[in-house]
């Protein structure tokens, strides 16, 4: 099942400061050998921070500009990342004109990051 990028419920600098126009967004998980689910960027969230960091083998994020019904129903095409397949940390910042995000770890854990 998808999941959908959230507010970060720490983050409440943006109540008391008039210069941050809106909460921050935050989604970290640790994907296992295998294709991480896809993560729904929210419209109106401008660049987001993507990030992987493989224990060991090798990662890549994917994206998608299908639409959200391809995205739920698991027929979404995915398309690498422009950092391509990654052996140590990497981060990259993308543009939210995508529909959603997922990571692909091959051969070990790889820690990854969406910060908004």
């Amino acid at each position: 099942m998808p999941k959908t990028l959230s507010p970060d419920q720490n983050d409440q600098q943006f109540q008391q400061n008039r210069t941050i126009p809106r909460q921050r967004f935050i989604h970290k998980e640790t994907v296992t050998s295998a294709t991480g689910e896809w993560l729904f960027l929210p419209a109106g969230v401008g660049d987001v921070l993507v990030s992987v960091a493989p224990a060991a083998g090798t990662a890549r994020v994917e994206y998608t500009q299908d639409d959200v019904t391809a995205v739920e129903d698991g027929s979404a095409e995915g398309k690498p990342w422009s950092e391509g397949d990654v052996s140590g940390y990497t981060d990259s910042l993308m543009v939210n004109a995508v529909t959603a995000i997922r990571c692909v770890a091959e051969d070990g854990a790889t820690e990854f990051k969406v910060t908004a």
